[in-house]
């Protein structure tokens, strides 16, 4: 074995006390000028196939390719970043911000006085006030089939007021279907998958029993020892959910990673602006210790706690460079079932983790993230 196939090897088999294993990972990487290209499963102790063309749930990896599709339609003049998002999604018209809950434990309300553009809305699993409105007698159980039945239309604060993990990017994808007068993923396979030779990738498995067919299995971590799981996603859905529901592989990943490194899905000038911070002296970012360690590890992945972060369009901005692996303001994010990337868009590089493991922000998948990482920067002359 070469020594990073060691790491990989102690790490996914790790011994003593409190070991951790990993399941079958993929990992791949590439740089602009295509001198570079990896792409290779660990999983040699398994029944699966090592062929990198196994299918992956992405998750809300899937947030990057939305937000290429959102600013296409920016490029075009079909969207504005700074205009209220109700002109297009009527349903957001005059947001309600939820503050609380009286006595009887109903929820209280006060009107936004902001237009939705940094958008002031949450998952239900990031908010302690949203956690507990979605658990009250009455509420419409939540269905994750349809955008509108999965997400509430309700605030938890001020747009702009605070950085909050959230569905924005699935309402996004929205607004790309309705200026566009396209599903979502016909979207995606005219203006970005075609692009870049990219076929293998969809919303609806019903739709490509092929891609069914090589999905790789899913785990959980369940103390020390894995189990065979189920993958979290509804199947089938009835929307494209642009905040996380596409699957995939790792060469199609790297397709697209490369189409934006190259400039060839998007032009220099917007390039630029996906890759610089975007809140200003806003809070919710700055202290990674206020997050449980598996919502930590989601949104800072394997960038370390004393590195200053922004975001920018569509992921974390590291704002200096972290030593021996990604420059400054290099974007990055992840998807829940342990699926993480980055991009370096000043070194021009481009780098990919999947894994099919709950739950989320798993360490030891972040330990071997940061390896992998380590290992694309010595290999990039």
């Amino acid at each position: 074995m070469s020594p990073f196939e060691e790491i990989v090897h102690a790490l996914r088999h790790p011994q003593g006390e409190n070991k951790q294993p990993l399941p079958r990972v993929t990992l791949g990487a590439v740089n602009k000028d295509g001198s570079f290209h990896y792409a290779k499963v660990f999983g040699e102790d398994s029944d699966e196939s090592l062929a990198t063309d196994g299918v992956h749930f992405l998750a809300s990896s899937t947030k990057f390719v939305t937000t290429v599709a959102v600013m296409q339609c920016v490029e075009r003049g079909q969207l504005n970043l700074d205009a209220d998002i109700s002109e297009i999604l009527p349903e957001w018209k005059n947001p309600q911000i939820l503050t609380g809950f009286d006595e009887q434990d109903k929820p209280t309300f006060q009107a936004a006085t902001k237009a939705i553009t940094l958008s002031g809305m949450t998952y239900v699993h990031m908010e302690p006030l949203l956690t507990h409105y979605d658990q009250l007698p009455g509420i419409e159980p939540r269905r994750p089939q349809s955008l509108k039945e999965k997400f509430y239309t309700i605030l938890v604060s001020e747009p702009g007021s605070r950085w909050l993990y959230s569905p924005g990017l699935d309402w996004a994808g929205a607004m790309v279907e309705r200026v566009t007068s396209m599903r979502l993923g016909e979207y995606m396979k005219r203006h970005i998958f075609d692009a870049v030779s990219v076929r293998d990738a969809t919303f609806h498995l019903e739709e490509r029993e092929d891609l069914r067919d090589r999905m790789v299995n899913h785990w959980e971590r369940v103390g020390q020892e894995l189990k065979i799981g189920k993958c979290p996603a509804a199947d089938p859905v009835t929307d494209d959910l642009g905040g996380g529901g596409l699957y995939s592989t790792v060469t199609e990943l790297l397709k697209i990673y490369h189409g934006v490194l190259s400039e060839k899905l998007l032009s220099r000038e917007t390039i630029d602006l996906m890759f610089q911070p975007h809140l200003d002296n806003v809070p919710g970012l700055e202290d990674q210790d206020s997050y449980p360690l598996s919502h930590r590890n989601a949104i800072y992945n394997a960038i370390p706690p004393t590195t200053a972060v922004n975001f920018g369009l569509d992921g974390l901005i590291n704002l200096s460079p972290v030593p021996n692996r990604r420059s400054e303001n290099s974007l990055s994010w992840s998807g829940m079932p342990n699926c993480y990337w980055w991009i370096d868009i000043k070194k021009g590089i481009a780098g990919v983790y999947l894994s099919q493991l709950v739950p989320t922000g798993d360490q030891q998948s972040i330990k071997l993230l940061t390896a992998f990482e380590e290992f694309v920067y010595k290999n990039i002359k």
